[in-house]
This record gives C-alpha cells, structure tokens and sequence, in this order.
C-alpha cells in the first residue's frame, strides 16, 4: 500500500468518526473563557449544596458587639450592621442566586418549548392563534408585571382572612424564604420569546425530508414532535436558555434590593448589596463581596453561553 493511498484512507476513517455532536464539544473545549466560566459555575453549584458545611457561622446570627467589623482572622469578610458574617451569608446567597437561575430557566424552557412545538407543527389558524396571543403578552413590561405580583403576593401574606388553597401556597412561599412566587412569575413570564424560538425551529425543520418521509409512512403526529422534531431542535433551545439566565439572576437581585425578592434573613446577594449601598462611604467592603459575587456568576453564565452558542452553531464555527 502506498503512502499517499494509506494517508487518504487515514482522513477517511477520522472524518468518518467526526459527528456534530463531537465537534461542537471539541469547538467549546478549545473556548478557554467558557470552559473555565463552566468550571466555576459547577463550584458555584457545589458551594450552594454545601453552603452549611463551608460557612463559618450561621448566616442569621448576629453579633452586635461586631457591627461593621473589618475583614481579618474572625471575619474573613468581615461583617454587616448587625454583625453577621459576611462570608457565611455570601455563600448561602449562592443558593437564591442558583435556584432561581435554574428553575425559572427550566419552566420557561419547558412552557415555551411546548408552545412553540405545538405552533409550528399545528399551522394554520392554530398557528395564528397562539401567535397571536405571544404577541399580546409581548406588549407587557414583564419587570413591572412581576414587580406588581410581587408586591401582591406580600400583601396577601400578611392577611388572616385567606383561602386554604391560598393559605397552603403561601406556606410553602415561607418554607422556601419567599422564592415561590419568584420562580413562579420569572418562569412564567420569561417563555415567550422560547416559543418564537421553538416555532421558527419546528418551521424550518418540519418540511425537511426525514420528516416528510415519516408522514408518508403514517408516523402519528407525537412520534414526530418528539422524535423527529425535539432532538434537533433541543440544543438551540437550551442554548438560548442559557444565555437567558443572567438576566433571572439579575432581576431576583433587583427585587430583594427594592425589598420585593426573598424574606429576611434569607441571604440574597441584591439584598446584601441595598443594605451595603448605604454604608458605602464608611464601610465599602460590605458592598464589595456580593456586588463581586453578583458581577461573577452573571460574566460567567454570559460566558459559557456565548461559547454554547459559538458551539453549536454551525454557522459560528468557522468550519
């Protein structure tokens, strides 16, 4: 065998192992600054779960004898007003941070993806129809939308005269520090652009000839969604999911700075940062760390999602 025929048929076998799949993960793998951002975000996830095992004191005691104090040996951190360790309440503020992140992600992605599904593949005046409703919902301002059911829901918690249905959920708003209805609103108002995605994706791909081909063997229309239709449309969903997630982290921190995010003395990051913006001209350092926590996990989940979507876009790949 010659040496031009055996190199030939060597580019021949390693293309023939090549799938999108592998490429798109060898694409990211040579992403330095999405591969470190996801590196930090599985310890950002790992110090969530451990938060009471690496924390240095209960985040809700406080100390008034060390009000304010500098950070050194006792505080690394130092610590807040009311003498609470600052270090202790940025980890467990991790947990809010993360846990809005991800479920209002995993409920936006969930309804819009169904949506969407279900729109492109129906057509016609069904189409229309659901369209046309996303496009209504557009016209809200979903910031003052969730601000408004936030401010409802507080007042509803403080009355007596309530239903037990109301009374039950407002039980588990409390178990879970007042995320409840956070991840509920966020969720529930952030999928409309997931459908417009989903849509244009079951669009382009529903006419293509493995699915055409499907239809002509008599595949019901379930198979086809979910077989045909929502693998290949999966990854861009996700993707652009990912890059939405910033913006949850932001407006829970945004909510608990005005006083409408988690109950006190539930740690959040937005709420540690009102309270340090007003002692920023004599005690800077109780602004500094979560301000820094914030600023972090939003630049890395930015990160990881542009490198996610450099990724899987063959398009941005450059090859």
């Amino acid at each position: 065998m010659s040496v031009a025929r055996f190199a030939a048929e060597s580019v021949e076998s390693s293309r023939a192992k090549r799938t999108p799949l592998g490429d798109a993960i060898q694409q990211l793998r040579r992403n330095k600054a999405a591969m470190a951002s996801g590196v930090f975000i599985v310890i950002l996830m790992l110090t969530a779960i451990f938060a009471d095992v690496l924390a240095p004191y209960d985040p809700a005691a406080t100390h008034l004898r060390d009000n304010y104090a500098l950070p050194g040996a006792e505080y690394w951190l130092g610590a807040d007003n009311l003498g609470r360790c600052i270090l202790s309440r940025v980890l467990h503020g991790i947990r809010v941070s993360m846990s809005v992140a991800l479920i209002a992600a995993t409920v936006s992605l969930s309804i819009g993806l169904v949506y969407g599904l279900v729109s492109g593949y129906a057509g016609g005046r069904v189409d229309d129809i659901m369209m046309r409703l996303v496009d209504f919902l557009y016209g809200f301002p979903t910031l003052i939308v969730i601000i408004l059911f936030q401010a409802y829901f507080k007042a509803l918690g403080r009355e007596s005269d309530v239903t037990a249905f109301v009374k039950f959920m407002l039980d588990i708003d409390r178990a879970l520090g007042g995320l409840l209805f956070v991840f509920i609103v966020m969720g529930g108002l952030r999928w409309i652009g997931m459908a417009r995605l989903a849509r244009g994706q079951v669009l382009s791909y529903k006419e293509k000839e493995f699915v055409v081909a499907a239809r002509s063997l008599g595949a019901r229309p379930q198979r086809i969604i979910f077989k045909h239709l929502l693998p290949n449309i999966l990854g861009p969903c996700i993707v652009q999911e990912t890059l939405q997630i910033p913006g949850y982290i932001l407006t829970e921190a945004f909510l608990s700075f005005i006083g409408l995010g988690v109950n006190p003395p539930t740690p959040s990051w937005g709420m540690m940062i009102q309270q340090g913006f007003q002692a920023l001209r004599s005690y800077p350092h109780v602004l500094f760390a979560p301000a820094g926590a914030l600023a972090l996990t939003v630049l890395a989940f930015n990160f990881l999602g542009d490198g996610l979507r450099d990724a899987f876009d063959p398009r941005m790949r450059g090859t």
